[in-house]
């Protein structure tokens, strides 16, 4: 595979070149398979650049994209990942796509990176409509299980507060009180006030929770004393 740049061209020469010739742009799309991987985490670099110059310029690629999330290297996952969210603004199909490989980049045992942008870009996705909220949540809501207390999971809830805020559905966003009702009434600092502002989205769900926890104190309660009260008779009864 032969182009018309080098690993040895500055990354903004080569970017400055992609954006005027659809020929490079081409072999850019074309490196992303290329057996070096320093050749393709130039290319990652050099279109992540490019994208954020003028993402419409790399539509013509998408298929290349989405093929190399299948890498081997963190740097090009992550990168086609951003990519992917940024395509999606101008074409969601980008996204259905893309699925199977982002579900596996959003358990991507290597990179937290990998993970988090994975998951940002499936949120997004799910906050543009009802039934795309629930096609993602099922996935968001195991890695959100999976990756508490990790690095990256702070930044997984704001990416959820902000779905939850779009136009998720109903369900989901009852489903997400549930999984966060504890941390809103025992966890502590920016935890506890995320988990707060998710149970804002479906309260009745919260109150539901604490009712039925306060019964079951209760009855565990209750149950304590009566057991007490009946081996204090049964020593009575002995005496």
């Amino acid at each position: 595979m032969e182009q018309s740049f080098t690993l040895e061209n500055p990354i903004e020469e080569t970017v400055q070149t992609a954006s005027e010739c659809a020929k490079t742009r081409k072999e850019l799309a074309e490196s992303l398979g290329h057996q070096s991987r320093a050749m393709r985490e130039y290319t990652a670099q050099v279109l992540t650049e490019l994208m954020r110059a003028d993402v419409a310029l790399l539509q013509d690629h998408a298929d290349d994209i989405v093929d190399a999330l299948n890498r081997p290297e963190s740097l090009t996952r992550y990168s086609m990942i951003e990519i992917i969210g940024e395509l999606a603004n101008l074409d969601s199909k980008i996204v259905t796509d893309a699925y199977e490989p982002l579900q596996d980049s959003l358990y991507d045992e290597d990179s937290g990176t990998v993970r988090l942008y994975a998951f940002r870009v499936l949120a997004r996705y799910g906050a543009t409509g009802p039934a795309r909220s629930v096609k993602v949540w099922p996935d968001l809501s195991m890695a959100l299980r999976s990756f508490h207390g990790d690095p990256e999971f702070m930044a997984m809830m704001n990416e959820l507060i902000a779905m939850l805020a779009g136009r998720a559905d109903t369900a989901v966003k009852e489903s997400a009180v549930e999984l966060f009702a504890f941390d809103a009434e025992h966890a502590r600092g920016d935890l506890r006030k995320k988990a707060e502002t998710i149970a804002t989205f479906a309260p009745e769900v919260l109150e539901r929770i604490n009712k039925e926890n306060e019964d079951k104190a209760e009855a565990a309660s209750a149950a304590k004393e009566a057991a007490k009260a009946a081996a204090e008779s049964e020593d009575e009864e002995e005496e």
